[in-house]
């Protein structure tokens, strides 16, 4: 049957039973500034290691090295920053994957397969989200792709990871209870 633009890809029904609010995860601000304080804080160390504490040559142009490779961090975190536009969004299509703007890959809500929120270290939590998508739902399939989908039963399998390391414990914790309470009656098959 063809989806008229704008219709949810699980009909009328599930748009009647679920309330699918457009939920969106974004780069946490204070985040990258702690990154981009910690940058400085080490690019200044190793400065002023290397420029006090060594006469030699080679060291000084090891911690150029390091303080320029420190600075590349630095400006790709605050372009980061500055990028306003979602991670990951949560709409009526299923997750869809920002985070490689030359990638972005939906999942629809039916081929989720599961979700679980686990500790990435002593501050931060990851949500990890695995999906798949079949065949015909793919575009310019390599050879090894097709291998891959043939030993798979036709599905190719993603996994989608928010970082607590850009977003906000506070974020991904509520986004994956909306998860658990939401996506049971679109898929009761997922695995939380």
């Amino acid at each position: 049957r063809y989806r008229m633009p704008g219709e949810s890809p699980f009909g009328a029904a599930v748009s009647e039973v679920l309330d699918m609010e457009k939920r969106e995860i974004y780069t946490s601000i204070r985040k990258t500034i702690m990154i981009m304080v910690s940058y400085v804080l080490i690019a200044v160390a190793v400065s002023a290691l290397v420029f006090t504490q060594s006469n030699l040559l080679i060291l000084k142009v090891f911690g150029v090295l390091i303080d320029v490779v420190i600075a590349a961090a630095f400006v790709f975190t605050f372009r980061k920053m500055l990028n306003r536009k979602p991670l990951f969004v949560f709409d009526e299509n299923g997750v869809t994957d920002y985070s490689k703007p030359e990638d972005i890959i939906t999942l629809p809500w039916n081929q989720l397969v599961s979700v679980g929120l686990k500790a990435a270290n002593s501050n931060d939590l990851m949500l990890n989200i695995v999906g798949y998508k079949t065949a015909d739902q793919l575009d310019n399939i390599a050879p090894e792709i097709r291998q891959q989908l043939a030993a798979n039963d036709n599905k190719a399998y993603y996994a989608f990871e928010v970082s607590g390391l850009w977003v906000a414990r506070k974020d991904i914790r509520e986004i994956f209870e909306w998860m658990k309470e939401t996506i049971p009656a679109l898929n009761g098959e997922i695995q939380f």
